[in-house]
């Protein structure tokens, strides 16, 4: 991830502390009815944003510590691994893990687990 300075981090928060600012002089100049109507809009618009921005951003880049993986040997099958959180639960959903395997024991029940 590039670092960012404090400086234009600091710029940043100012940036978006007046964008809130003006947005909330700007809807109180035009009434209620009419900021609610713009608000509704204006968080669909960003709903809809951020469910397509992963599909129209580019990938981030891997270092290449990060992705390069050693060949696989001759022969041997290789793993696939869950790239991102949701393919992850897709692949627990799917495939899932074995239980571990319970005993029953009570107080006073020294017999050894089988």
């Amino acid at each position: 991830m590039p670092r960012r300075s404090a400086g234009w981090i600091w710029a940043g928060r100012v940036v978006a502390g007046l964008t809130v600012a003006g947005l909330v002089v700007y809807l109180a100049v035009v009434g209620l009815d009419r900021a609610d109507k713009i608000g509704s809009a204006a968080g669909v618009v960003v709903a809809v944003l951020g469910l397509v921005a992963p599909y129209l951003l580019p990938p981030r880049r891997q270092s290449p510590a990060e992705g390069d993986s050693p060949a696989p040997e001759a022969g041997s099958p290789r793993r696939r691994v869950a790239s991102t959180p949701m393919a992850a639960r897709a692949c627990r959903s799917i495939w899932p893990a074995p239980t571990p395997r319970t005993t029953r024991s009570g107080p006073g029940d020294d017999r050894p687990a089988r």
